[in-house]
């Protein structure tokens, strides 16, 4: 009898996941019917989102009510959909420069109002849940893409204190709502591997501690089950691309209290992956995420899940670079050695973050054989050697426009010098460095560590590449783009 019933559950255990991953791949397969189209790129503002958020009201479909305002008056709003007795609170962008998941939640929203087949798992949703969504906790920061509010305050570092009101908004919420399970909507650094592979962490889950002994409730453990069954089903998309983040307890944040308070919490940190700047596929993951995660309360599925799984899953860790250029030969004093470069390039607001430029480092050097890179290009046989600047000043960006860039690069110039007060802006679209006249100093003998990246590659005695600011173009093939150069 006993054999039977086991053998019951089991059956019922695996129809169930194979139910959740056939969703799962029905999202994946018809994403487009969902997405937000006037979504298109992260650095999206409040009044983005705003005119969004009056379409969703219009169709009658979910509760929206303003919840309050940011420190600069920007509305902060809650949506809610379901009549279910489960409460489930899904916050976003509390940090302004994370923007991914705030995408996701609009596609979420047109999910609930698609005509797509999936009625009878809408209706169970939403006879089992009542969701609720604070899709952008800081829209001050998310104005001007930067990670804390106008104040400077971290709001994820508020939750005791509460001196911010975007901070004193979402903790009000959330004791208003008593939620069984909360989603806290983050963006990690890109630079996250899976463990010490070379696979970007794309999606990284936590269960947050209630404590600095990392214990263990029913609450925390079913967080830890729901994170197991959504590794098991994002791993059929993303295969070792799927990590946990750090549980060391923060008693500032919002998600290690909301876990300690009694509410089921889920981390979810969206991080990387190779040629996605504006994070649209990690968006997508994001959707199908949330909405099995929904399905999964909804049906209780994750009940059957064991910890062991959400122990299984592996850790961040830091072994990306953004650029790796191996084995190549670098000479100093007549010495010669083979070196691995390490590059990588930090994002930079301007104009009211309207745009935004990169800079580049060679951030590390020698043998990073443990290390890969989103480019990661082995370079055996060919030596490095450090831009120089060409010695003609020029008068105006007209002229350098008219320049042959690939001529400047056989020659060994990665900068040249404009003798002009006019330009302010630090970046250019040109695939060359810009000295403006005051500053005519050679890089040639500078160290190389923690140099600005701007390279000429040489294999016997011919330039075959150029790195410009950390981006590599091809001199004697096609090969590469500058997304943008610097004017110093």
């Amino acid at each position: 009898m006993i054999k039977k019933i086991f053998f019951i559950i089991t059956i019922g255990l695996e129809i169930t996941m194979a139910q959740n991953i056939d969703l799962a791949q029905n999202l994946y397969s018809n994403y487009e019917i969902y997405r937000e189209t006037k979504l298109t790129h992260r650095r999206f503002k409040h009044a983005d989102i705003l005119s969004l958020i009056n379409e969703v009201k219009r169709q009658g479909i979910f509760s929206v009510e303003k919840a309050g305002q940011s420190v600069e008056g920007r509305d902060i709003y809650l949506l809610s959909i379901g009549r279910g007795k489960s409460k489930v609170f899904l916050w976003s962008q509390m940090h302004g420069d994370e923007p991914t998941a705030t995408m996701a939640l609009f596609d979420v929203f047109n999910f609930f109002h698609a005509n797509d087949g999936l009625h009878d798992i809408k209706k169970a949703i939403l006879d089992n849940l009542t969701i609720y969504f604070m899709p952008m906790v800081n829209p001050d920061g998310a104005e001007v893409y930067q990670r804390r509010n106008i104040f400077e305050i971290d709001i994820n570092r508020d939750v005791n204190r509460q001196q911010t009101p975007e901070g004193i908004i979402l903790r009000k919420t959330f004791e208003s709502l008593k939620p069984d399970f909360g989603f806290n909507l983050h963006d990690q650094s890109t630079r996250y591997s899976v463990s010490n592979s070379f696979k970007s962490a794309a999606i990284s889950f936590l269960a947050p501690s209630l404590d600095h002994d990392r214990s263990v409730d029913s609450v925390r453990e079913n967080s830890m089950k729901l994170i197991g069954e959504l590794y098991r089903t994002l791993n059929h998309f993303v295969p070792g691309h799927i990590a946990k983040y750090g549980d060391d307890y923060e008693p500032r944040a919002f998600g290690d209290n909301f876990q300690k308070w009694g509410t089921s919490t889920i981390l979810i940190e969206t991080g990387g992956w190779k040629e996605d700047t504006e994070k649209q596929f990690l968006r997508k993951l994001n959707f199908i995420t949330y909405i099995s995660a929904f399905y999964s309360i909804a049906s209780k599925s994750y009940k059957h899940e064991s910890t062991k799984l959400y122990d299984q899953i592996p850790k961040n860790e830091q072994y990306l670079f953004d650029l790796i250029l191996r084995n190549l030969k670098y000479k100093k004093d007549d010495k010669e050695i083979v070196i691995d470069v390490g590059i990588n390039r930090t994002e930079n607001n301007y104009n009211g973050a309207n745009e935004f430029y990169f800079t580049s480092l060679a951030e590390d050097l020698g043998d990073l054989s443990v290390f890969f890179g989103y480019e990661d290009i082995d370079m055996n046989g060919f030596e490095l050697q450090q831009g120089k600047t060409y010695p003609k000043e020029f008068t105006s960006m007209n002229e350098i426009k008219d320049l042959d860039f690939a001529k400047l690069y056989k020659e060994g110039f990665t900068s040249v010098i404009l003798n002009s007060k006019g330009n302010s802006k630090p970046f250019t679209d040109l695939p060359i460095n810009i000295k403006l006249k005051n500053d005519k100093r050679s890089t040639s003998n500078q160290k190389l560590l923690g140099s600005k990246a701007n390279f000429i590659i040489r294999k016997d005695g011919e330039v075959h590449y150029a790195v410009i600011n950390g981006f590599v173009v091809g001199v004697k093939s096609h090969f590469g783009m500058v997304f943008n150069a610097l004017i110093q």
